[in-house]
């Protein structure tokens, strides 16, 4: 069970010198958010300018230098929550103190502030799209989860490198490969799906959360979806095909257009993918809870609150390290497929010989999880359901596997159970 008081932050500090200090006694605010539709992570602190037996923090903390948000958790070794070079440098007097105020961005920054003309031939899939971008920006590509199709001709002019990036991910849903973003882990960037984090956190209007809002817009909504194919020589492109929506709201149309390499099947698929993403109200929720930084834009977190219950992505999030709390912007959406007993449906599965692994889902018969695989660890009762096996301790441990539910409304057991407990 995480116990999000038990965190806590560090802020290192890289100078142009490659020395690293650990500025944390200085800090009097310190934020780190990755926002809902922007690309970079964003980190913002101010501090006291004081004189050390190194100068002030202002001829340390210099425009370009990197800043480091570390987090422990129960004194365990410090971990990197994330990391930007310094952009912004405002160091500021009074005539009480000197103070000095810091904006800092993750790699992906460079790619929201340049411009450029980019053309893929017919047949370049979504991965190597990507890779080719970044490498050409100097970015190191970290893992990719994200979807892999295969696109039609592309081209770009004067766009913004993050505006590709995004209407290249847009392109590649469109075409049912799924929802994808880009994360900055450790001075990589990795392309992900969303949703596809392996332990999905639990918020509750009645435990763990603060605030919680609801919002409900057709802003953005379509309804019909046309097709349209090829300029002709006046710059004309006749319409193939209409697919309409959810039409009770209006006409909210948008395009496909029909690459000469594509049937018009795959293009009225595309049209379905838009009505399927877009054609429905955008319901948005924003809670507000005790800040956890393992929790990160495009995971899948589980919601109980008196406006609804169920999987939610994180769109956007913000890390309040002085105040130790967070605020994420939220989408609904189906149980996340990264938590299911691959090549199954809902069902548990049950091996024949009466072994398990990790990935399998299984029956949880109700009783005791436990905080930790060890003797002696604290339990807890949870109520019987579907779970999924997270890790397998194997033998020669007294609670030797690790389920976290599949169901929140069913059962609550989310830790170390013992052998004979499921099938």
């Amino acid at each position: 069970m995480i116990e999000p008081a038990k965190y806590q932050y560090t802020l290192l500090l890289l100078t142009e010198k490659g020395k690293a200090y650990d500025i944390s006694d200085f800090v009097e605010g310190l934020s780190w958010e990755e926002p809902e539709r922007e690309l970079a992570a964003r980190i913002t602190f101010r501090a006291k300018n004081d004189k050390t037996s190194k100068g002030r923090l202002s001829a340390l903390a210099k425009p370009g230098c990197y800043v480091y948000v570390m987090y422990a958790y129960k004194n365990k070794p410090l971990k990197e929550a994330v990391r930007g070079r310094i952009v912004e440098w405002n160091p500021s007097a009074k005539a009480s103190e000197e103070q000095l105020r810091v904006k800092a961005y993750d790699d992906l920054y460079s790619l929201q502030e340049s411009q450029d003309h980019v053309y893929y031939s017919a047949g370049v899939r979504t991965r190597s799209a990507i890779t080719q971008l970044l490498k050409k920006w100097g970015i190191k590509m970290g893992a990719y989860t994200g979807p892999d199709v295969t696109h039609g001709k592309l081209l770009y002019k004067s766009d913004k490198q993050s505006a590709i990036l995004l209407k290249i991910l847009d392109e590649a849903k469109k075409k049912g490969g799924g929802k994808g973003f880009l994360r900055g882990v450790k001075g990589k960037v990795s392309v992900m799906k969303y949703g596809g984090n392996q332990k999905i956190y639990h918020f509750a209007q009645s435990e763990n959360l603060l605030s919680v809002s609801h919002k409900v817009s057709t802003a953005g909504m379509a309804t019909r979806v046309k097709v349209v194919g090829e300029e002709d020589d006046e710059g004309r492109r006749p319409v193939e095909a209409t697919v309409d929506g959810e039409m009770k709201y209006g006409i909210r149309q948008k395009l496909v257009t029909r690459g000469t390499d594509e049937s018009l099947d795959d293009a009225k698929k595309a049209a379905r993918e838009i009505l399927e993403e877009d054609g429905k109200l955008d319901r948005e929720r924003t809670i507000k809870a005790p800040d956890m930084p393992i929790i990160r834009k495009g995971d899948a977190i589980h919601l109980k609150s008196a406006t609804g219950t169920g999987y939610f992505h994180v769109l956007g999030v913000s890390h309040d390290c002085g105040n130790m709390t967070m605020t994420m912007t939220l989408q609904k959406t189906s149980r996340p497929s990264a938590n299911k007993a691959e090549g199954t449906d809902d069902e548990s599965r049950r091996k024949k010989d009466g072994t398990y692994q990790e990935g399998d889902t299984v029956n949880f018969h109700g009783g005791k999880h436990y905080v930790s695989s060890d003797a002696g660890a604290k339990g807890y009762d949870a109520s019987p359901g579907k779970a999924k096996i997270t890790i397998a301790g194997g033998s020669g441990r007294a609670h030797p596997w690790h389920l976290v539910t599949e169901n929140w409304s069913k059962t609550h057991v989310y830790g170390w159970v013992d052998d004979g407990t499921f099938d």
